[in-house]
């Protein structure tokens, strides 16, 4: 079996660990003493669901029953919980409930979810997304919260193809290329091919789409999942990407509009 991944933050634990997957917490104490509250006024940014934007919160660390000696935590077996509040709004919290059992730590239960918080965050993008897409990218996050890896694998590379095919289909009549051209490439060709109308980041890391692929027929559930934010937020790169561009282009829409229908005073 697999050595469990190390744990980087707390805030990779709050914000992006899905149920049940074991993380390893480092010898160094300082997410345990978070997750505790030995770390004094301890803050984490992330996004809040009531808020429905990025924000700080305020950890309130788990509870320790009073005489349990802090220096055996590191063999410290227990199920405890934690809650986070928005600085913005005390009634906003977040809680989590979670398993420690010899520095290893699964979190075994949150409210609202993961699913829930992730989808809100990306609900900006998924507004201007096509139904299918939206709706696929909506799977592939609530599949990774549940610590279902491969299968969110699966729906993330279906809504970046389709992201992918319809930059082509935008550009290829101005730019004169064919189909038979495009359709044989494979995908880092494509993206190569595309590289003047896709967001540079991702023309830099082509090899994001093979790292899809491979999670699909050569990674496992852990593997997949670990790299489940990173191929996330490729595509809302994309996403982001677009909506810039509109937002530019209604913009430019409203001014030309305006200037059209500016009249000079009379004798002037």
């Amino acid at each position: 079996m697999a050595e469990p991944e190390q744990l980087k933050s707390i805030e990779e634990f709050l914000f992006e660990a899905p149920l049940y997957k074991t993380y390893k917490l480092p010898d160094d104490l300082e997410i345990v003493e978070g997750l505790y509250g030995r770390a004094g006024d301890l803050t984490v940014d992330g996004h809040c669901p009531s808020c429905s934007k990025a924000s700080t919160f305020f950890v309130h660390g788990a509870h320790v029953p009073s005489g349990y000696p802090w220096e055996t935590v590191k063999t410290r077996q227990a199920f405890d919980e934690i809650s986070i509040t928005c600085v913005r709004d005390e009634d906003h919290k977040v809680r989590y409930f979670f398993q420690i059992d010899h520095m290893g730590i699964q979190k075994i239960g949150q409210f609202p979810s993961l699913a829930d918080i992730s989808n809100d965050e990306v609900a900006q993008y998924r507004k201007g997304m096509e139904t299918e897409d939206a709706r696929e990218f909506h799977k592939a996050i609530g599949l990774a919260a549940h610590g279902i890896g491969v299968g969110s694998f699966v729906y993330l590379r279906r809504v970046f193809e389709r992201l992918i095919f319809r930059r082509y289909e935008e550009f290829k009549n101005s730019e004169g290329w064919e189909d038979e051209e495009f359709y044989s490439r494979k995908m880092a060709g494509k993206i190569e091919l595309l590289k003047d109308h896709l967001p540079a980041f991702l023309v830099e890391n082509a090899k994001i789409y093979s790292i899809l692929s491979i999670g699909i027929h050569g990674l496992d559930e852990e593997e997949c999942l670990g790299y489940f934010g990173v191929m996330k937020n490729s595509i809302i790169i994309i996403l982001d990407d677009d909506k810039q561009k509109k937002e530019q282009l209604a913009l430019k829409k409203g001014f030309t509009e305006a200037i059209k229908k500016f009249k000079p005073p009379t004798g002037s």
